[in-house]
């Protein structure tokens, strides 16, 4: 399957440079009314329920801590330090209502530790013995947070860039629904992902330079000088993804989701997740190539092809050294917590460097980088070739 999408890619892509994505509870009381506080079975850590223990009946709901409590249960052994954690559900069938819930402090590998006036998510599941629902608490509500994050980038794009940021926030919208409308649904379906990864770097990029630069031939550049990147950093990924023997399974979330889909194809997950990955920066350096080129014949409407190809290749050499280090730290930074296992395998790199996930993030980031590398001359020689077709401005 993955050679015929590689195959598919490398057709597509010629073409386009030839022609140039719970509960059943009972009825909800208001706060004034709250029902007096009952004991459920729960938990405040992940890990004791895995991927495997998920059903669509469980659900999830907003609720926030009134009251956090220490007690020491009676055991066999002696006792357990339990915590009960009283909270008020703020969602769902059981909004306004006051639950507790207890979990052992030992058992709570995420240190998670909700305070009063903390927002929590709850995932309530169906008791299979009958009677009120199994209650856990899975972590901090971080909406709000979250929405305000993105409330502030788009106050900062539109008071620096004005009608442009605008543009751009909604160019950035636009595509996180495409890929969430139509890339995930089409994967869980069984469709192979990466044409439509493909498909969707086009229309994306389309969107982004059009928004950005309208419809002219500075955008056309920018979009296929982009695809031809990301489909260099496709191509390079599969070659060395297969010598590699990369599964697409490098974390334990990936390996319980895939036995429970089996029939889903995890190589194609990870190459669409390297083509969109790469799409961002390598329109970036094509971008810079495109505008750059093109400013340089409107200074000097005698350049010849030469001196503007070479002009691109200066202006795309300076930003890619910056962009290749920025794609490089950005797949290390968020794997610092990987590069631990160094140490705890007693510094083997044989051992280390062999980790599923270590590779994973070495073919991502290098198979990003090569695409970035030859997007600079293919962009350079599209842009070059574009400006010296531009009308020139008559002789004085």
């Amino acid at each position: 399957m993955r050679w015929s999408g590689l195959l598919f890619t490398v057709g597509f892509g010629m073409c386009t440079f030839l022609l140039p994505l719970a509960v059943g509870a009972q009825t909800t009381t208001t706060a004034a009314t709250t029902t007096a506080p009952t004991t459920l079975p729960a938990t405040s850590t992940r890990t004791e329920r895995t991927f495997q223990n998920y059903s669509a009946d469980d659900t999830y709901e907003r609720a926030i801590v009134r009251d956090v409590r220490s007690a020491t249960e009676a055991t066999p052994d002696g006792g357990t330090l339990k915590q009960a954690y009283s909270v008020e559900f703020l969602s769902g069938p059981l909004r306004g209502q006051t639950k507790i819930l207890s979990s052992d402090v030992i058992s709570n590998p995420y240190q998670l530790e909700p305070r009063p006036g903390d927002r929590v998510v709850i995932l309530l599941q169906p008791n299979p013995e009958g009677g009120e629902p199994l209650a856990y608490i899975e972590g901090f509500d971080r909406l709000g947070a979250i929405l305000w994050l993105v409330a502030l980038f788009v106050l900062t794009l539109v008071l620096l860039s004005g009608w442009q940021g605008v543009k751009t926030a909604f160019s950035i919208l636009l595509s996180v629904a495409l890929i969430g409308w139509i890339l995930i649904p089409a994967f869980l379906r069984g469709v192979n992902p990466v044409p439509i990864a493909i498909f969707l770097a086009v229309v994306l990029t389309t969107i982004t330079s059009v928004l950005s630069m309208g419809w002219n031939k500075k955008a056309w550049v920018t979009i296929v000088g982009t695809l031809g990147g990301v489909l260099v950093a496709y191509i390079i990924s599969v070659i060395f993804g297969d010598w590699a023997h990369l599964g697409g399974m490098s974390s334990d979330e990936d390996r319980l989701f895939f036995e429970k889909n089996p029939l889903l194809n995890p190589q194609g997950l990870l190459f669409s997740g390297i083509i969109i990955a790469a799409m961002g920066v390598v329109e970036d350096v094509a971008v810079s190539i495109s505008s750059g080129v093109l400013e340089v014949q409107r200074a000097n409407s005698h350049a010849t092809l030469k001196a503007l190809f070479r002009s691109g290749m200066i202006i795309g050499r300076d930003h890619m050294s910056a962009l290749a280090n920025t794609l490089i730290f950005a797949y290390v930074g968020a794997s610092l917590s990987t590069l631990l296992l160094y140490t705890q395998y007693g510094g083997s790199w044989l051992k280390f460097l062999n980790f599923d996930v270590v590779a994973d993030e070495i073919v991502r980031s290098l198979s990003g980088s090569i695409g970035l590398v030859f997007t600079v001359p293919i962009t350079a020689l599209l842009a070059a070739l574009a400006c010296i077709k531009l009308p020139r401005p008559p002789a004085s």
